[in-house]
């Protein structure tokens, strides 16, 4: 349980928030690279951190990421002409460049001191994997640029699909590091083997390990009277996890990128390490409509079968991974009350997460930089587990 306080704290990500202000201290995915995909394409809204922005592509096929707001009267750049190295707004016809500089006001005359007086909010990115990185965070604490496996593959070997998860990102991850739900919610008729074997066992113990990048857990669960089935789920700062898949499966790593205070942007990234990636082989797929959003979804919730739940070819009713994870998460309302619930020992790796965030929080009030450097350099070797070990045996082992 969390007090209110903290529970304000940890799911308020705007510009003038504490947990806002740590999140803006890496690197965050703001869009998919094919959102923009040629020089001169319409402008895309991107929802970030409470921010609104506009990301444009240029005539020389460099990225912009800046204030949608057009500095003269407001109106939406999302409208606007994206043409000769700028992007144009629609209402009177003031320009701005990618650096957020007004290059051009063509309705007033023998006014160039104000347009070098006048700037528009920009923010550094860069395109790697697939995905549109900004930092919106202040220039002299920016990080290294993220280095995670799969963005050193082949693109034949990495799908990366973005979703809207309708509720505050914190149900999204609390969601993602909960290894015990998977005997339920994800029961039936799921091709996963690792999953059919967990859900022997429906009381798994957890145990959760420090590490440079954030922590890892571990779901034990009692294979026989002398082995334990092992899932090892590693958790990264700010957002990320890995799934557990065994070795010969294709590799699942998420992120839940706080949009606003009542939205999520779901990424998976899926990889495969020494061979293409078929279409069959996505992982956490879902039917989606204009802007990313899913056709299944609170307003018509999520299209659960109820027939099929009781015919038993379905624990949830909801057939997809993805999208039987977004119904409970969004079913708790925009924010979930945290004060109400009533944590057990199967919640440890969630009581961990929180504690490492308020500790993150602390470290940045404190004026140090609230981020592990360390983490940084190790990225590209988290891996998760899973395994069958001696009962008497020590999870820990296993890298």
């Amino acid at each position: 349980m969390l007090t209110r306080e903290n529970n304000e704290l940890l799911t308020r990500t705007g510009p003038d928030t504490r947990m806002g202000g740590l999140l803006r201290l890496y690197w965050l995915p703001a869009l998919l690279v094919e959102e923009l995909p040629e020089p001169d394409c319409p402008p895309v809204r991107v929802s970030l951190l409470s921010e609104r922005l506009v990301a444009f592509r240029n005539s020389e096929g460099r990225i912009g990421l800046i204030d949608e707001a057009c500095p003269h009267r407001g109106a939406s750049l999302v409208y606007g002409r994206s043409e000769n190295s700028g992007i144009r707004c629609i209402y009177h016809g003031w320009k701005m460049d990618i650096g957020g500089n007004v290059v051009e006001m063509p309705c007033e005359r023998g006014d160039p001191a104000s347009m070098e007086r006048i700037k528009v909010q920009s923010y550094p990115v860069r395109e790697a994997g697939g995905i549109v990185w900004a930092y919106l965070g202040p220039k002299d604490k920016m990080p290294p640029f993220p280095a995670f496996e799969w963005m050193n593959l082949p693109a034949t070997h990495v799908h990366v699909q973005k979703i809207l998860i309708e509720c505050n990102y914190l149900q999204s991850i609390e969601g993602g590091i909960d290894s015990a739900h998977i005997s339920f919610l994800h029961s039936t008729e799921i091709n996963y083997g690792h999953i059919a074997t967990a859900t022997k066992d429906t009381a798994p113990e957890f145990e959760v390990q420090e590490m440079p990048y954030g922590f890892r857990y571990a779901a034990l669960r009692n294979r026989d009277a002398e082995n334990r089935y092992v899932r090892i789920t590693p958790f990264i700062m700010p957002f990320y996890t890995i799934v557990p898949f065994a070795e010969n499966q294709p590799q699942a790593q998420h992120a839940w990128v706080p949009a606003d205070d009542h939205h999520n942007w779901a990424y998976t990234f899926t990889f495969k390490r020494g061979e293409p990636l078929t279409r069959d082989e996505w992982t956490h797929a879902a039917d989606l409509t204009d802007g990313y959003r899913k056709f299944r979804n609170v307003g018509n919730q999520h299209l659960q079968d109820r027939a099929a739940m009781k015919s038993g070819k379905s624990f949830s009713g909801i057939p997809e991974i993805l999208d039987q994870d977004a119904a409970v998460q969004e079913s708790m309302g925009f924010i979930v009350d945290r004060t109400k619930e009533h944590l057990r020992k199967t919640d440890a790796a969630i009581v961990h997460l929180r504690r490492l965030y308020l500790k993150k929080l602390e470290g940045a009030q404190q004026s140090d930089e609230g981020i592990n450097q360390e983490a940084f350099a190790c990225q590209d070797t988290i891996r998760c587990r899973i395994a069958v070990v001696p009962s008497a045996s020590d999870w820990r082992s296993l890298e």
